[in-house]
């Protein structure tokens, strides 16, 4: 037996014995999320979901219209509606609003048109039930740009649950399974990685983050932690997009932002919305 192939033989071995005892440890460590984290049945009728929808579907935003109008990329509305009625509306005591999908997708389709000589790398924290890796995704194959989406989140992309959704009342599905009709999308675009970014991310090399939408704990720890990391791996006109920049219900997203932009080389936009949303999107202006 050759050197090289018993060097094959051994790194297959090793990956094994890995397998079998890491991956029952992460489902340790992640056990809540693996274990009906949204309830164990549905908690409401479909009609009820999509009374809602129809609810927040009539609301204009005539900041996101100028926004889309500036950028001059606006997603397609009956796409955009339906992709929110499957992931974004859910049973909660405040308003539901999606728009942050529209805003993803103009700006990902405005850094396209200026860099689109380059294979995008785009990073999210938060996947969720994964709708805004798929406004993003959107925008790749629209602008038939090449280019990958790693998205992070301590729900697990291949275990069934019931994930307060319309689609619940068919049935507990994986993540995997409630996507199923943008598999085409997934399969081309989206890269799923579970657990906790400050765990997670330096597990994983990635060379360059041209793009990076951050939406996973609303804390000022983990946005300074995720941004440290992104930073390091951007250029001078790269984005990092945060949602929930409103002082009100999430100062530590506020004040990591402002200290970013103050300390850091990066500009930033304010998406105001309403009084309880707004987006920061935050663009570097030269190195650190």
């Amino acid at each position: 037996m050759n050197n090289q192939k018993l060097i094959r033989l051994i790194n297959t071995a090793i990956e094994r014995i890995a397998a079998y005892f890491v991956i029952p440890l992460e489902k340790l460590a992640y056990r809540n999320y693996f274990d009906y984290p949204f309830g164990k049945q549905p908690l409401a009728d479909a009609d009820s979901y999509r009374k809602i929808w129809q609810q927040a579907r009539q609301i204009e935003y005539p900041e996101i219209d100028r926004f889309e109008k500036d950028t001059g990329h606006a997603i397609d509305q009956e796409w955009f509606h339906d992709l929110a009625l499957l992931t974004q509306v859910v049973i909660k005591r405040s308003d539901i609003c999606y728009q942050h999908g529209r805003l993803l997708y103009a700006e990902l389709s405005r850094y396209i048109d200026q860099h689109a000589d380059q294979r995008i790398t785009i990073l999210e924290t938060g996947t969720a039930r994964g709708f805004s890796a798929l406004c993003m995704a959107k925008a790749l194959y629209d602008q038939q740009q090449p280019g990958k989406i790693i998205t992070f989140d301590v729900l697990p992309h291949n275990v069934k649950m019931y994930w307060n959704c319309i689609s619940d009342n068919q049935g507990a599905q994986t993540r995997a399974e409630l996507l199923k009709n943008y598999r085409e999308l997934v399969n081309e675009f989206i890269i799923f990685h579970q657990g906790d970014t400050k765990k997670e991310l330096e597990k994983i090399e990635i060379p360059r983050i041209h793009f990076a939408f951050l939406d996973g704990k609303h804390t000022y720890d983990y946005a300074i932690y995720e941004f440290n990391y992104v930073s390091k791996r951007q250029k001078p006109g790269d984005i990092i997009f945060f949602d929930d920049y409103t002082p009100q219900k999430f100062p530590g997203i506020v004040k990591a932002v402002d200290e970013i932009c103050n300390n850091h080389h990066y500009g930033k936009q304010i998406i105001r919305i309403s009084e309880q949303r707004r987006y920061a999107i935050t663009q570097k202006k030269h190195g650190n």
